[in-house]
């Protein structure tokens, strides 16, 4: 062999041990052990939650299926020797997905990196199956179809985390991570072949709707992502970084372009229940230009105040000089002038009440 030769062969073959070295320190980045130390996304609980919601159309009327969400994921800052004992933190993603069959029957799924008490990271991922309220008939009930949870180890509470929900090819829904460029890919859950899930659609939703009639009417928001945990954790000592809210559209992956935030005492998946359910109270955030100078991130913590529902956390169109714009203007009227207007109405009602009884009594007066 020529010596140019050989000093090829020898290089080339150096390459492909350190291709060999780079993955396996990149397998061992991290690695998921299954345990049944579950951390479950309740519906309609005690659990407090604040989110950002992925927003279709300003009008909150427009929804579309898609074939998987991602968002990435991570805990900067946070110190868990403040949690309360035995509470848990997690920040992730939280979608709809609807039946083709079975009436007034929805399903959501939720998919969160979780740091606990102890700082231990876990994925929790798992699937509610909803019915809703058909007043005077059926009152609304739910179950927890699956839950899964994997501690991680070997990742720092502050590298970002990339989690995946999918529906493949075969109809399987498959969750994956990534970490410092490395994936793993979950076993595929064969959701359609549990009980009762068999007519669910193949497919997640994202956009929004209104459910009922006015003045009842709700705001459902089918792809939410944000922060939920088991207890209240009341100290400034923690915060949850959202980056990159996607979703597969049959085009390709698509950042979400326009965000508003969310409470956890008005999360809809479906007209009758919510993720969490509990407003978390003292929760802000940050997000574009209060004071991010990027879109697509979203930063939860604790201060204090309280992030209000309806704040537009990013958006692609331009505001004018004065930071104001037709699309906020639409933000209010759609998030306040329902409440206004189902106030004035009972109040117009308890009035004409009140003239109605006050006629009867003078009318009793002038006949004595």
């Amino acid at each position: 062999m020529k010596p140019i030769h050989l000093v090829l062969a020898v290089t080339l073959l150096s390459m492909s041990l350190l291709a060999i070295i780079s993955q396996t320190k990149a397998a061992d980045a991290f690695e998921l052990i299954e345990t049944e130390n579950h951390h479950i996304a309740q519906l309609n609980s005690n659990q407090p939650y604040v989110a950002g919601f992925h927003v279709n159309t300003p009008d909150l009327e427009t929804r579309e299926c898609v074939l998987a969400t991602a968002i990435t994921v991570s805990f900067p800052s946070t110190d868990t020797s403040h949690f309360p004992s035995g509470s848990w933190l997690g920040g992730g993603m939280f979608v709809q997905a609807q039946d083709s069959k079975l009436r007034f029957v929805d399903y959501g799924f939720y998919t969160m990196l979780v740091l606990d008490y102890s700082g231990n990271l876990f994925l929790d991922v798992g699937l509610h199956q909803t019915r809703e309220e058909t007043a005077p008939l059926q009152a609304p009930s739910s179950q927890l179809v699956y839950a899964y949870t994997w501690q991680i180890r070997g990742i720092d509470p502050e590298t970002p985390v990339t989690l995946t929900a999918s529906w493949d090819l075969e109809d399987l829904v498959r969750y994956s991570v990534t970490a410092s460029e490395f994936s793993l890919t979950l076993p595929a859950v064969n959701v359609t072949d549990l009980p009762n899930c068999g007519s669910m659609i193949r497919r997640f939703y994202a956009g929004n709707v209104v459910v009922g009639s006015f003045p009842f009417s709700r705001y459902v928001q089918y792809f939410q992502f944000g922060v939920l945990s088991s207890t209240s954790i009341t100290n400034n000592n923690w915060s949850v970084h959202l980056r990159k809210p996607q979703l597969l559209r049959e085009t390709g992956w698509n950042l979400v372009d326009t965000a508003w935030s969310i409470r956890g005492d008005i999360s809809y998946l479906d007209y009758s229940w919510m993720w969490g359910g509990q407003l978390y109270q003292g929760v802000f955030g940050e997000y574009y230009q209060n004071p991010l100078q990027t879109p697509y991130e979203l930063i939860f913590f604790y201060n204090g105040k309280t992030l209000p529902s309806g704040t537009i956390l990013w958006q692609p169109a331009v505001h004018d000089s004065s930071g104001f714009s037709a699309f906020m203007i639409l933000r209010v009227f759609i998030y306040y002038v329902p409440s206004f207007l189902a106030l004035t109405l009972i109040l117009s009602v308890q009035t004409d009440t009140w003239h109605k009884l006050r006629k009867s009594f003078l009318g009793l007066s002038l006949a004595r």
